[in-house]
């Protein structure tokens, strides 16, 4: 069963999975000063999203995901495309989970909810004050009980958040968040800085703490697009998420790469690699990257990225293990 906003549905019903979304969250708590004047309007308009694409975080406005009027319009467009889609917004982030029943009715798109805290910088305090024995304890209460000021139950803990070489307190929630979803069948996402190259180290303490390395997916992969680590984590037994959309730049913050790069190293990886896991997502997580705005939109995936890839000759059997049997592996407890 893999538990949704709605309920818990049977797995075999379900047929393509986005693995990385959010549609309600507030990153605010990340912005930044860009290198540019702030324009006198500081709302996300068409009139500054040349200013946005080099300055993300400059703005508030853009890191505010606040409407569900509007994440039901949007979610709406991948209808029918994509059968569920994981809401992946943390604890530090804004998530508004009571909102998320009423966006999945309105959208015809199943949800499923990722549960977990982010960076510590990010964090409310109640949330930075628990030591592993309380996040052990409010993590499996998520995944056993219900998502705290909702009805309904977390398919997965995560994101969990890191930081350069992964401090103490880090690695703490790590642990605490890897026994709770040893003890439930769950799996665990977890966010590596994509600086630092601490990703086994976080698997062998994940490991440790009683949850199989298969259990573990490291999201947001695309921010480290380097062959050599991808090929040590994926030897650690894990699965690796890639996510396309987020081309946005902060100078001196924050620099993703462009879509047509991550295609480019991902067709060449798994030419090297049948072996490994993926999943694939999204990461909308600005104003700027919704259609409304100019963005790609919760479709891209299913619109530009699957038919690109079965273009450039990736075998069809992979792409749809990507988006749907290993997913599924992943959320079906």
């Amino acid at each position: 069963m893999i538990e949704t906003v709605l309920g818990p549905i049977e797995a075999a019903g379900v047929g393509r999975v986005n693995m990385h979304q959010h549609l309600l969250s507030d990153a605010s708590a990340l912005c930044r000063p860009g290198v540019e004047p702030t324009p006198a309007d500081e709302r996300v308009t068409a009139a500054n999203l040349g200013f946005l694409r080099w300055n993300a975080l400059a703005l508030a406005d853009n890191l505010r995901l606040d409407d569900p009027e509007l994440a039901a319009a949007e979610l709406r467009r991948a209808a029918g495309a994509v059968d569920l889609v994981v809401e992946d917004t943390s604890v530090g982030l804004g998530p508004d989970h009571p909102a998320l029943p009423g966006i999945a009715r309105a959208a015809g798109v199943h949800v499923a909810v990722a549960y977990g805290f982010y960076v510590t910088p990010t964090l409310p305090g109640w949330a930075r004050d628990l030591d592993e024995d309380a996040v052990h304890t409010h993590l499996l209460g998520a995944l056993v009980d219900r998502v705290p000021g909702t009805g309904y139950r977390a398919a997965l803990l995560g994101i969990m958040g890191t930081t350069g070489e992964v401090p103490a307190v880090e690695r703490a929630r790590l642990r605490g968040a890897a026994a709770a979803a040893a003890q439930t069948g769950a799996c665990v996402s977890v966010r590596l800085d994509g600086g630092a190259r601490a990703g086994t180290a976080v698997v062998a303490e994940m490991v440790a703490a009683g949850l199989p390395a298969d259990r573990i997916l490291l999201t947001n992969a695309d921010e480290y697009l380097d062959a050599a680590y991808w090929h040590d984590l994926l030897d650690a037994g894990v699965t690796l998420e890639m996510c396309f959309g987020t081309e946005l730049q902060h100078a001196g913050r924050m620099r993703n790469p462009s879509d047509p790069q991550r295609l480019d190293f991902f067709e060449s990886f798994l030419a090297a690699r049948p072996d490994g896991r993926w999943v694939l997502g999204g990461s909308v997580w600005m104003k700027a990257q919704l259609r409304r705005y100019g963005g790609e939109g919760y479709d891209h995936l299913t619109t530009r990225i699957l038919p690109e890839l079965l273009r450039r000759g990736v075998d069809p059997r992979r792409l749809e293990a990507m988006v749907t049997s290993e997913p599924l592996r992943l959320l079906d407890r």
